[in-house]
């Protein structure tokens, strides 16, 4: 079934929520959820990937290290949500040219929508590469080189973001990434779900119950 971009960003907001992000990652998530699918990739699918890699992984060991051009996390993949906003964050060192090597992250495709990001404030042109994968950024566009089973893999032991010249023609649109399968859709709703507060007695007996009124 075909869903509007509203629809997958608000799902995949609190379904990030409910996997446990903060709500400013959760709105990140939307954010990229939404970028993805718009460009043609299945970011619904993506995030019902990440969601349950990291599910009951504390927030703590996902956090990113950075040594020596090198981020890593402590004992577990890195989320890429997290490398993602640190990316964000830090756009102005992509104009320097030192390439950054992100080492075993999940679902790496959920990378790009902040490096898109990142291209356009900074002003530069970037390409991410992971094993069978080539995407190049410049101006929030994306020209992607990878096959299908490559680009939505779960895992990749090393991807680089590297300063380049390379011109390009973007990528086509299509409607394929506001595509969601009913496993996929029962995954994130399964999460957004953990966001709603258990009933109370108040809730049960509904709105304003136990006030007074003159």
């Amino acid at each position: 079934m075909i869903y509007s971009l509203n629809e997958i960003e608000a799902l995949a907001r609190k379904a990030a929520r409910g996997g446990g992000m903060s709500w400013g990652l959760a709105e990140e998530t939307g954010k990229a959820v939404r970028w993805l699918s718009d460009n043609g990739f299945s970011g619904p699918h993506l995030l019902a990937d990440l969601l349950g890699i990291n599910d009951g992984i504390a927030y703590s060991k996902l956090v990113p290290r950075y040594a020596n051009g090198s981020l890593s996390a402590e004992s577990v993949p890195l989320c890429p949500i997290i490398v993602g906003a640190l990316i964000c964050d830090r756009a102005y060192d992509l104009t320097l040219g030192d390439p950054i090597h992100i080492n075993d992250v999940s679902v790496p495709l959920l990378l790009a929508p902040f490096i898109a990001a990142a291209s356009r404030s900074g002003r530069v042109t970037v390409t991410l590469e992971w094993a069978g994968t080539l995407l190049t950024f410049d101006s929030g566009r994306v020209n992607v080189k990878a096959g299908k089973a490559a680009l939505m893999t779960r895992h990749a032991k090393s991807a680089v973001l590297t300063k380049t010249e390379t011109r390009f023609v973007a990528s086509a649109r299509t409607v394929a990434g506001r595509q969601m399968d009913k496993a996929t859709l029962r995954v994130l709703e399964s999460f957004a779900f953990r966001t709603y507060a258990p009933a109370t007695e108040a809730s049960r007996a509904g709105a304003g119950a136990g006030q007074d009124n003159e």
